[in-house]
């Protein structure tokens, strides 16, 4: 799976990471650099330490249910926002997206 072409795609392949509780698939659709804020916990991460970090998130939390709850896409803001229930909480996902070069690419992510 590589950067995606279209918002929509995008949204299609981050929700079915997401779902599958697959860092690694989430992370292919991040920009180099993104601001990444788990549980209270950000900052300015690499790609790479980024996906860590979710896979970290991930381990503790087993997603049972995962649902879209809004989509923007708009020249200046695009972003998606889901709900994520897992075994240990809910939590609010929110994704904003820019479009670099004709692909679209996470540059912050919240869960909260």
């Amino acid at each position: 799976m590589c950067a995606a072409d279209s918002f929509d795609d995008l949204v299609e392949q981050l929700s079915s990471a997401l779902r599958a509780g697959n860092a690694k698939k989430v992370g292919s659709n991040f920009a180099s650099n993104l601001t990444l804020s788990v549980k209270r916990e950000d900052g300015s991460y690499t790609k790479f330490q980024a996906e860590l970090l979710l896979d970290e998130f991930f381990r503790s939390n087993k997603v049972e249910q995962l649902k879209e709850l809004q989509r923007v896409n708009n020249s200046s803001n695009s972003y998606v926002v889901f709900s994520l229930k897992s075994n240990q909480s809910t939590y609010r996902i929110f994704v904003k997206v820019v479009s670099a070069n004709t692909k679209f690419q996470i540059v912050e992510m919240r869960i909260e």
